[in-house]
């Protein structure tokens, strides 16, 4: 089970269940199903742990998809769980210039009403996980 309020020591499911839910939604049958918010989730997890090197594989989620759900809703400040400045400097430190330039349009003020936005529409005040069950 993933410690919502640390979910850290699993990054590495995390990210795999990302990228299936990723492949699901770009699939054939077009991730058309109860689970549709598990992408989300996962994003919001990651963001919560923190790891710049996740920044590339959000950014694809929202700009390189297939899926006009993922698009559209798909929330790029996800990509800022490091933080905008750590992550920008990574982005640009490690070769990903388009991913720098889309994302540098985003402010540190707008990531923090997102990342409350996010946690409100995911987690009670009391912090038990809000979904709805399958």
């Amino acid at each position: 089970m993933i410690d919502l309020a640390d979910p850290g020591p699993h990054h590495v499911l995390l990210r795999e269940i990302f990228d299936l839910e990723r492949t699901w939604r770009e699939g054939p049958d077009g991730g058309e199903s109860d689970e549709f918010e598990n992408i989300y989730l996962t994003a919001f997890l990651l963001f919560l742990i923190g790891d710049p090197t996740d920044a590339p594989r959000l950014y694809a989620a929202k700009y390189r998809t297939r899926d006009m759900d993922l698009g559209s809703g798909f929330d790029a400040q996800s990509a800022f769980g490091a933080g905008r400045s750590e992550t920008l400097r990574w982005l640009l430190e490690n070769g990903y210039t388009e991913e720098h330039e889309q994302l540098s349009q985003w402010d540190e003020d707008e990531i923090e009403r997102w990342a409350g936005y996010a946690r409100g529409y995911f987690y009670s005040p009391d912090g038990v996980l809000l979904l709805d069950p399958l």
